[in-house]
């Protein structure tokens, strides 16, 4: 039986994670957490506070640390092993401004924080009140008029486009050489995933939870982003 694309108790998985995980399946993986600096920097200070909710691997908060070298971050995450995968992301010269807590966003301090991330993370979570809880319990920790930026990967199993969506997903991932086991993966995971909503659902949920200014500001095969404010 294959094992799941996103078995975070996986160390093949984590190991291969930074070079053959979001990078290789994301267009514009780069430039994407680029933007996403560029429009929390539109609110957030100098020396702004960031939560970044499903901060395992490591790989936003770098791009985001990076690109504001005075902001600190509070990351939390619900696998302890790809929180340890991100302190190695990180390294010394990061890390004495990131706090990693093992948990969803419900283990987040207060804050108030002077901006959000969600990036990759919403299709993993059911869409049985859990979506909706997740972005008001973000929404509650941020200063008002703070920006938040969710990506995520939007479908739907029902559309008769879901197959040819699937094919595009693994056809991007093959041509950015990740190699056929993960592939085989991917692809099972993907058609197995009822978490998955429709870009509508999550512009929906954002506007449900409290947000405003809702702006898509990405948008590459069915990946998208939003900016939305507190």
């Amino acid at each position: 039986m294959s094992k799941p694309v996103f078995n975070f108790d996986d160390p093949d998985f984590v190991a291969k994670y930074v070079e053959k995980g979001p990078p290789a399946f994301t267009p514009g993986h780069a430039g994407l957490l680029q933007m996403t600096g560029v429009l929390l920097a539109e609110r957030a200070p100098a020396d702004g506070h960031i939560l970044v909710v499903g901060a395992g691997g490591g790989l936003d908060t770098r791009a985001m640390a990076r690109f504001a070298p005075g902001w600190r971050f509070t990351g939390v995450d619900p696998a302890a092993k790809m929180l340890d995968l991100a302190r190695v992301v990180l390294g010394d010269e990061i890390n004495p401004r990131v706090e990693l807590i093992e948990g969803g966003v419900e283990a987040a301090p207060e804050g108030p924080f002077d901006g959000a991330t969600l990036i990759l993370v919403l299709e993993l979570i059911p869409d049985d009140g859990s979506k909706l809880r997740t972005l008001q319990e973000i929404r509650r920790r941020l200063k008002p008029g703070a920006a938040f930026v969710l990506v995520d990967r939007c479908d739907d199993a029902d559309s008769p486009d879901f197959d040819r969506n699937i094919d595009r997903y693994i056809a991007y991932a093959t041509a950015s050489g990740v190699d056929p086991d993960t592939l085989g993966n991917a692809r099972a995971s993907h058609r197995a995933n009822k978490a998955m909503a429709t870009a509508a659902r999550d512009e929906a949920l954002l506007k449900e939870a409290g947000f405003s200014g809702v702006h898509t500001f990405y948008f590459a095969m069915n990946w998208q982003g939003w900016v939305a404010y507190a």
